[in-house]
């Protein structure tokens, strides 16, 4: 596992809302330690919270009654923020507040967090204009993104909204009534996607994403990776020995036991890394800018971490976790499903050694 501060800040999930500082995602839903009778008695209540877990990169719209909403104003010319700043306050003074940066230092200023929406005033004709939008989606996918254009090209449009973007602004069209409107709409829209999102990609058990969250998002992630030439490491994971616990225990406590096997992975990994449950007992973990010694570092993190739990969990089970992993450069690698295929195996290799040594 590459050291939590060596790999870029550049990172992370785009397509649907990616949780984040997880944002992330997004982070992943932080379980808490509780007994199984607590369990039983608030189950009813999980079953239906409609918001299991904070989306990664977005922050709360709207909670405090009187907040201001956010724009960060992406733009090589200073007068963009300015003008975007006079319309504004013009239409909706109380509504709005408007932040500044340029192509190059607006990573950083989205990685701060506390941007509702983000208004690119770039041409996205120009490659920079789309590379600044694919890098800055990428690393906060739960934010909405405007193109704010000097051309009314249709084409350019219809590119945009392709790419993600929740719309296309056309300067000389624009007023602050337009713009206030589209800002605010583009909230909206943005939010109820993560919603639909959240309902086809993330696992109602654990909160992680499911088998479709992960092959969506680490497809995603292949391609921004591809660009920066990194290798990407996939660790497959598998409960040992639910059954047992199910025949034992029971299957609240079943259930129990893969709500904890999410909460020690999460727990393990970075908050960039894309956490899912694919599938009964098993798990995936997609590490980007991973190095020759990623497997091992997170294969013994991984150990420490099940030990503290095991320790102080207080469960009528002890959590055992077996690790398969693959790892292959981004750049010439086909398909994420066919690594974690190849983590699968190795997976079941781990397996039927610790069945031997048994």
């Amino acid at each position: 596992m590459v050291a939590r501060g060596q790999h870029h800040t550049v990172e992370r999930r785009l397509l649907p809302p990616r949780r984040s500082d997880i944002e992330r995602r997004v982070g992943e839903r932080r379980l808490e330690l509780i007994s199984l009778e607590e369990e039983r008695r608030d189950q009813a209540e999980r079953r239906h919270a409609t918001d299991r877990r904070q989306p990664a990169g977005r922050r709360q719209v709207g909670t405090a009654r009187g907040d201001k909403l956010v724009v960060l104003v992406v733009s090589d010319h200073d007068d963009a923020a300015r003008r975007v700043r006079e319309l504004l306050d013009g239409a909706a003074p109380d509504r709005f507040g408007v932040a500044a940066a340029a192509p190059q230092a607006s990573l950083a200023r989205l990685a701060r967090g506390r941007v509702d929406v983000v208004l690119l005033a770039m041409s996205l004709s120009a490659r920079r204009g789309f590379a600044t939008f694919t890098e800055l989606r990428a690393r906060a996918p739960a934010v909405p993104f405007l193109f704010l254009s000097d051309s009314d090209d249709e084409r350019h449009g219809l590119e945009a909204v392709r790419a993600g973007a929740q719309d296309f602004l056309v300067k000389g069209d624009l007023d602050g009534e337009r713009l206030a409107r589209a800002l605010r709409h583009a909230i909206e829209r943005n939010r109820l996607h993560a919603a639909l999102l959240d309902l086809a990609l993330v696992d109602e058990l654990t909160g992680l994403y499911n088998r479709r969250g992960f092959l969506t998002l680490a497809t995603r992630d292949l391609r921004v990776a591809c660009r920066g030439d990194e290798t990407l490491l996939v660790a497959f994971a598998d409960l040992d020995d639910l059954k047992r616990v199910n025949d034992t225990a029971g299957h609240a406590a079943g259930d129990r036991a893969l709500r904890d096997t999410a909460l020690v992975l999460r727990h393990t990994v970075r908050d960039s890394d894309l956490v899912a449950r694919i599938g009964g007992d098993e798990y995936a973990v997609l590490v980007r800018h991973a190095g020759p010694e990623s497997a091992g570092v997170l294969a013994d993190r991984l150990k420490r971490q099940l030990r503290e739990f095991n320790r102080r969990a207080a469960r009528p089970y002890q959590l055992s976790i077996s690790l398969g992993f693959a790892a292959h450069k981004a750049s010439t690698l086909g398909s994420v499903a066919g690594l974690l295929e190849r983590a699968d195996r190795a997976l079941y290799r781990d397996k039927r050694r610790k069945h031997d040594e048994a």
